[in-house]
């Protein structure tokens, strides 16, 4: 895989602020007018709009075909997803949280659905990598949830 080392760094540095806000979210820290829970949502809502670009930037490397094209259209359903999630968010923190980890577990069932076609010469150790952090990020999401219910 080309720049393994980068990649991993990055994404596990990705982790850091989904961590760090559930242990704010658990002490009752709030930043300025922001509590430590609505930081949490933004953050996982930029990281799932990557995400989102990223299959948009790998779509358009494939030959056009119905699923480079469902690939496109997904990934701006994705970044819509986020949005979404911030709207909700505002009034209704919990209904924005599960939206959000919905698009994280979405996004990565496309990722291991057109595996042959997006992660070409990655091999699995990607999709296993993905899976890690997908499932790190939704149990943070799940964390905050339950500290705020």
């Amino acid at each position: 895989m080309k720049h393994s080392r980068v990649i991993n760094s990055l994404g596990h540095a990705g982790l850091l602020p989904f961590l760090v806000a559930v242990w704010a979210v658990h002490a009752e820290l709030s930043f300025w007018e922001w509590s430590a829970s609505q930081l949490f949502l933004s953050y996982s809502v930029i990281i799932l709009s990557f995400l989102a670009g990223a299959l948009w930037g790998k779509a358009i490397e494939l030959e056009e075909s119905e699923v480079s094209c469902l690939l496109l259209i997904g990934s701006n359903a994705f970044a819509l997803t986020g949005w979404l999630a911030v709207l909700l968010g505002k009034d209704y923190l919990p209904a924005g949280l599960a939206v959000s980890m919905t698009g994280f577990i979405l996004v990565y069932l496309v990722e291991h659905k057109t595996q042959g076609l997006l992660l070409q010469g990655m091999g699995s150790a990607y999709l296993k990598f993905r899976l890690t952090l997908t499932c790190v990020v939704c149990l943070a999401h799940l964390l905050i949830l339950i500290l705020i219910l």
